[in-house]
């Protein structure tokens, strides 16, 4: 048997870019909200899409951060709530936590 060591990490079926673009309004709208991560803009960044179901996108910060964020295109539900995983700067996480690594490093984790 072959231990699965990210499960959400791999490739995931039926995914669209409309898909992708509509969760990561979603997932900006929410960095806004519940983290106070303004937001200013996020574009498309095909160039450094991975493949397998998830396109890049490049948010910008009100501080000039560039976030990199590797969005599913799968069912936003499905995204937020399974074992999808998105990537922020290279590293996957789960919807909640990868919000957690877009906030500035001087932040708690509370």
């Amino acid at each position: 048997m072959t231990p699965i060591l990210n499960p959400g990490s791999g490739p995931v079926p039926d995914a669209t870019e409309e898909q992708a673009t509509a969760n990561t309004a979603a997932f900006v709208d929410e960095l806004r909200t519940s983290y106070s991560v303004n937001v200013v803009s996020f574009v498309r960044a095909a160039t450094s899409d991975y493949g397998e179901g998830r396109w890049a996108f490049e948010l910008l910060t009100d501080d000039e951060r560039r976030i990199e964020v590797q969005m599913p295109g799968a069912p936003l539900k499905q995204v937020r709530e399974e074992w999808t995983r998105l990537y922020v700067d290279g590293s996957s996480w789960y919807w909640e936590y990868a919000l957690r690594q877009c906030r500035r490093n001087d932040e708690e984790w509370a």
